[in-house]
């Protein structure tokens, strides 16, 4: 399968804000520079955090069949998942993010 540019895919987190694993990977994982670099070629830059705890984000829970936080996930416009891991280290993410 031909991947497009990165720049077509959002990188989305969906977190909770009771889960310790969401609080570590917020304190210690996104604030890494090599993380920081590695998520630039993606749509925003940035990712999205999702809270899937409030109510009005419930949906999401069923919509992508989530059962574990933090779920890091690539999707692309049409919001489908094309790649998804959960609670990583630094390390890992930039491996995840750099291996789409």
């Amino acid at each position: 399968m031909t991947k497009n540019k990165k720049t077509n895919y959002q990188v989305v987190v969906f977190v909770t804000d009771w889960c310790p694993h969401c609080q570590h990977m917020q304190e210690h994982t996104w604030t890494n520079q090599h993380v920081i670099n590695a998520i630039k070629p993606y749509y925003n830059s940035q990712p999205a955090f999702v809270v899937c705890s409030k109510p009005q984000n419930r949906h999401f829970v069923t919509e992508f069949g989530l059962d574990r936080y933090p779920t890091v996930v690539i999707m692309d416009e049409d919001h489908n998942i094309e790649k998804e891991a959960n609670n990583l280290s630094p390390e890992e993410l930039v491996r995840f993010l750099e291996e789409f």
